[in-house]
């Protein structure tokens, strides 16, 4: 029965297994049947180049920092990213654009029987709309993002011109593995035979493991560090060819300086396909939340107020969160209004928090998120987010004066943007 509305599709979306909420046994952790699955849609991820970006941070500003150089150098750039933070279409961009309502009603009608008979994940299923998408739109060039490890992947059923690996820490270890090790392991998966990967910030530990993967794939290994990035006063800085390069960039985090780096290293290594100039380089870096609004890492979320929206979720994560937030005040004349999903609590993770001033909690209403109880048995100063109206625009008008980091998921998003808007319309 065809799909006759976007609102079938959503309704569609939501009753298939999604692999973040729930778990591992939502997940065939094998890619033979999604290449199968390609393979009877026309291999459409062989119609473009790619360029495949993993990582446990990072990969998500990469991949944004790499669409907007190539858009603003005048090549017709897919980007497909996970998971969205409002609205399912955010995952597929051209040139910026979502995809349209209408595209996807046009892929779940055309792919109805196939869909029927294969049984896909929501990840699958999501990375099939791009393929097909970014083959429909004709695309120079497509910078794809891992979803989760990279290996077994659903994305990693392409050949990339290149890969990326931004860094590796502990993250998602009930699937990944125990130690960096381990997760490095998974996420050298991407390097292909022969393909060149760049290395972004990575620990020693790391590094080894993704060296001698490399090698056994005679896959040349680009470093970043080869650049020295450095972040001073509020400026980015490379050094190609052992010249000073000063960037300045609308993302406004110290640790973007690795994410900006690897991007670069990208398009020297593209340069006689896809031919950057530096000064195309440092446009397209320049303009990267013009081009790509909703990143959700550090993002400003209201103009006049110091209040940002941060989805860092592990511990290297937040590091760098209160990296950013410490350029801005102390932080413990810092609030943070934190959410969280139940399988990120640990208290290594949650004494992060105890330098800030004030420090709230909501909790999400999804089955994996944490709840107040758990999270106050680790850090007893947390204190529940108001649940009525009154109480919150209450707290709002305290936060006017404040610095204040919504942070700890990037399902927090919606909410929080809901809660800003309510709080905005009642002044």
């Amino acid at each position: 029965m065809p799909f006759k509305s976007y609102e079938a599709v959503r309704e569609y979306l939501e009753s298939i297994p999604m692999f973040q909420s729930s778990g591992k046994s939502a997940a065939d952790f094998n890619l033979n049947r999604f290449r199968k699955f390609c393979r009877a849609a026309g291999d459409a991820q062989n119609d473009f180049p790619t360029i495949h970006v993993g990582g446990t941070n990072g990969k998500g500003s990469t991949c944004h920092i790499l669409a907007s150089v190539y858009q603003q150098s005048g090549y017709k750039t897919g980007l497909y990213t996970s998971p969205h933070i409002l609205d399912f279409s955010e995952r597929f961009k051209v040139n910026g654009k979502e995809i349209t309502e209408k595209a996807l009603l046009d892929f779940f009608n055309s792919h109805e029987s196939l869909l029927k008979s294969f049984r896909l994940t929501y990840f699958e299923i999501s990375t099939a709309i791009a393929f097909w998408y970014f083959s429909d739109m004709k695309v120079d060039l497509a910078i794809i993002e891992v979803g989760l490890g990279g290996r077994l992947d659903a994305t990693n059923v392409i050949t990339p011109e290149v890969s990326v690996i931004t860094n590796v820490s502990l993250d998602h270890t009930d699937i990944l593995g125990e130690t960096v090790a381990e997760i490095a392991a998974e996420k050298g998966g991407i390097i292909k035979q022969a393909k060149p990967v760049v290395f972004g910030n990575l620990n020693e530990d790391a590094k080894n493991v993704l060296k001698k993967i490399a090698q056994d794939k005679e896959a040349p290994v680009h470093d970043i560090q080869e650049l020295h990035p450095e972040f001073k006063s509020g400026t980015y800085f490379l050094h190609p060819d052992e010249k000073e390069m000063r960037l300045e960039s609308d993302l406004n985090a110290p640790v973007q300086v690795y994410n900006l780096a690897a991007a670069f290293v990208v398009s020297r290594l593209q340069k006689d396909r896809f031919p950057v100039s530096d000064d195309q380089y440092r446009m397209g870096v320049s303009n990267v939340r013009t081009l790509y609004p909703s990143l959700g890492r550090f993002e400003k979320v209201h103009n006049r107020f110091k209040w940002y929206f941060d989805g860092a979720h592990n511990f290297e994560a937040v590091r760098s969160m209160k990296e950013s937030a410490e350029r801005l005040a102390p932080l413990k004349e810092c609030t943070v209004v934190l959410s969280m999903m139940s399988d990120k609590v640990n208290r290594k993770l949650i004494n992060e928090f105890s330098v800030f001033n004030k420090i709230f909690y909501h909790e999400l209403n999804t089955q994996r998120a944490a709840t107040l109880d758990q999270v106050q048995a680790l850090l007893p100063t947390v204190r529940p987010f108001p649940v009525t109206k009154n109480e919150q625009k209450r707290l709002f008008e305290e936060f006017e004066t404040e610095l204040v980091i919504f942070t700890g998921s990037f399902y927090f998003y919606s909410t929080v943007r809901d809660w800003i808007a309510s709080f905005v319309n009642d002044r």
